[in-house]
Parts: C-alpha cells; structure tokens; sequence
C-alpha cells in the first residue's frame, strides 16, 4: 500500500495502459500457435498450404528424374563342384586313348590277315595259318567296337547330366579351355528358377550375388539350359559363368535375372511418398509454392530401390516425400463444413 502511495496517478494509468496491451498481444500470439492449419481445397482437388505451415508440419519434397528399368526375377543356385565334370573328362580321354589303341592294333591285323592271305594264295601259309588270323583280326574289331561304344556312353552321360554345350567344353581335348576353371579365375553356376516361372527367353548375361544383395552384383554370362532341376525348387534350370575370386565351390548365389529384353523408362519414387487410403494408394505433387494435387497410383513396380512408377507420373514433377499424410488429412477436414457456415445459413 505503501508502495503504491508513491507512485503518481499518471504514472499508473500508463503501467496499467502497458500491461492491458502486453497482455492482448500475448492472447493474440497464443492465439495464432494454437489455431488449427486453415486449408482450402478448390473445385480441381489442390490443396492450397500456406509455406510456413510447409515448413513447421516438416513436408518435403523432391523433383523427379527419368529412371530406367528392367523387371526382374530373383532366382538362387549354388557354384558348381567341377569333380563330377573333370571325372567324365578323365574317363572320356581313356576311352578315347583306348580307342585309339584298338584301332591301331586292328590294323595291324588288317595287315596281316592281307599278308597270310597272299602267302595262302602261293601255298606258302597253311589255311589254319590264314584261319588263326581272320581270328585276331575279328577279335581286334570287337574290340575296337567296344571301345568306340564306350565312348559314346561317356559323352551320351556328359549329355544327360550336363547338357550339350557343358559335355563339349569339359570334354575337349584342349586343356586350354579348362584352365581357367581349374585355376578359379571361372566359376560354373547352376541357377534354377522358382516354381512356375516360365523359361526366360533373354539371358544373355544376369547379375548375380554371394550375399543376396542387389548393390552387391557383377555379371555372369549365359552358357546354356540345364537337363535337369534343382530337386527342391522344380524350376527352369540355367548354367552360367562368372570370373570372380570371391566366389568359391559350394556357396548359394542370388540370381538377378531380367524379365525383359529392353529397360522401361519411367520415375522412382521413394516408398514414404506413397500414402494407402481405401484400398487405393496416393500421392501428393507440389503444382506451385502453396498448392499440392494428390494423384492416384494405379501401377508401380515394388524394387529394392523404391517404386518404380510408367504411368500417372512423369519427371521435373516435385513430389511430396515427407508429409504426405497430414496433407490428405488436411484435404479431408477441408471438405467437411464448418459449423460457422451451417450457423450462417440458418
């Protein structure tokens, strides 16, 4: 009380004019934070947000560029173990050697048998003498038969077990087109694809992964078709090559394989930009500064990447890939009324 005895009436009518202003413009700011996010959605579907509602409901976006894609199928196989292989090498060669050296001894008695022949014809050699030979000669020829037979079995099991063009590379005589398989700077794979996949026609070269991952790739070249599947995936079965150190004998690989000879073109868009609403899936473009349009998505590929997108997008479009969410949320109470206008047209 004594306090405010010392003050002058004046001096107190402008504390008080102060206060009562500080406190107007105080409610006022307290006001405008707590205020909902006005919107308005116009007879086109864009929604019209202010950029500093922009900036403090944290929505972003970024400018789409044109992206290639080739669909593909993942598919997994192992790196083969080349004994099986070089065991039917080494038996097709002693066929062969054997061959070789049945033919050669059948000629011998071709030659003689030619030589007694004359010489029974002089009444030089006895017939028995003539007979012992036409013996050996026959004798000889089955041979040769039989080692010419077991060359065929051989190569005929190579075919069964490993297809034409695997049977002739592993088969030939020339070692030089098994060196680098033999030293690990090749690698054989089996690739079989999973169940109730049509054959690929296009596989010319696959990229494929020791640890399944498509950032992780190199290329492997197509050989040929496999005779048979692997006995749990029942699927189309391929063989392929690839030169890398790191893969070793025994270990599974991932197989990235193209479904399409040519690349499609089209936009990717990352997964957080694409918002579910009634079985539908949305997405929001910013059309100018303070308006966004959302546009349904009917198609879209799922990639590691994000989602591979031909038609209803299209580049330099600035997509909304933060926020998408509150902006349909904010479409929606646009469209309701509000009471004040039901209050005025009553």
């Amino acid at each position: 009380m004594i306090f405010l005895t010392q003050w002058k009436w004046p001096t107190l009518i402008t504390v008080a004019l102060a206060l009562s202003v500080n406190g107007t413009a105080f409610a006022m700011n307290q006001d405008k934070e707590t205020a909902p996010v006005r919107t308005e959605t116009d007879k086109n579907g864009t929604l019209k947000i202010d950029s500093t509602t922009q900036i403090r409901s944290g929505l972003k976006t970024i400018k789409l560029k044109p992206y290639r894609y080739r669909p593909e199928l993942t598919a997994y196989g192992n790196v083969i173990a080349l004994q099986p292989l070089l065991d039917l090498r080494n038996r097709y060669l002693a066929a062969l050697s054997g061959h070789e050296s049945a033919k050669s001894r059948l000629t011998l008695a071709q030659q003689s048998i030619d030589r007694t022949r004359l010489l029974h014809r002089g009444g030089a050699v006895s017939g028995r003498s003539l007979q012992e030979q036409q013996s050996q000669w026959q004798s000889e020829q089955a041979i040769t038969q039989g080692s010419r037979l077991q060359i065929e079995t051989v190569r005929n099991e190579a075919v069964l077990n490993w297809g034409q063009v695997i049977a002739e590379l592993f088969l030939d005589a020339n070692t030089d087109t098994l060196r680098p398989y033999l030293s690990g700077q090749k690698n054989l794979l089996h690739i079989s694809l999973p169940p109730n996949n049509k054959p690929v026609g296009t596989l010319d070269e696959i990229q494929v992964s020791r640890y399944g991952d498509r950032n992780r790739t190199e290329p492997a070249r197509f050989i040929s078709s496999a005779p048979q599947t692997d006995p749990l995936t029942q699927g189309e079965s391929y063989f392929f090559e690839t030169e890398n150190g790191n893969i070793r004998t025994g270990m599974r690989i991932a197989a990235f394989i193209p479904l399409r000879e040519n690349a499609e073109v089209g936009v990717l868009i990352p997964v957080s930009s694409v918002i579910r609403h009634l079985g539908q899936a949305f997405v929001y473009v910013k059309t100018t500064p303070e308006h966004f349009q959302r546009l349904t998505i009917t198609e879209f590929i799922d990639t590691d990447a994000g989602y591979f997108v031909t038609d209803g997008l299209h580049p330099s479009q600035e997509l909304v890939i933060s926020g998408a969410q509150m902006l349909l949320s904010e479409e929606f109470k646009s469209q309701i009324p509000d009471e004040d206008d039901d209050d005025d047209d009553d």
